[in-house]
């Protein structure tokens, strides 16, 4: 039997994300137009907007891991804290902050979708 979808889900002009769900974006060693808040926001909404009644709380840490401007080596990592269970943390490593980021979001959100519907069958 599929999940039940309201209707009003997803509709709207308004952002998907829940007011009441933290979001915490930390940058270590990297200027701020590097990481690019706007475009981090928008694929935090779009990416876990649809999770947020089970999130309790998301951190996201950026840092430039990198020894020189040369080789860069930028870090991101998740923490995905769920209403039930543990939290999931994911750390995904890259040449560029939103390559890293944007690797971390999806391997996130297909292990939240995972465990999601694993606590679905289990409880069902």
């Amino acid at each position: 039997m599929p999940p039940h979808v309201q209707s009003a889900q997803g509709c709207g002009t308004g952002p998907s994300w829940s007011s009441e769900t933290p979001i915490r974006i930390r940058a270590f060693g990297l200027a701020p137009e590097e990481c690019g808040r706007a475009y981090l926001w928008e694929r935090v909404g779009f990416k876990f907007g649809k999770f947020a009644q089970h999130i309790q709380r998301l951190e996201i840490r950026m840092k430039d891991e990198g020894p020189s401007r040369n080789e860069r080596r930028i870090s991101c990592s998740l923490a995905v804290i769920l209403a039930a269970g543990a939290p999931l943390l994911v750390e995904r490593c890259a040449g560029e902050p939103r390559e890293a980021f944007d690797h971390a979001t999806g391997v996130a959100e297909r292990l939240l979708r995972r465990r999601l519907q694993r606590l679905r069958h289990r409880d069902g």
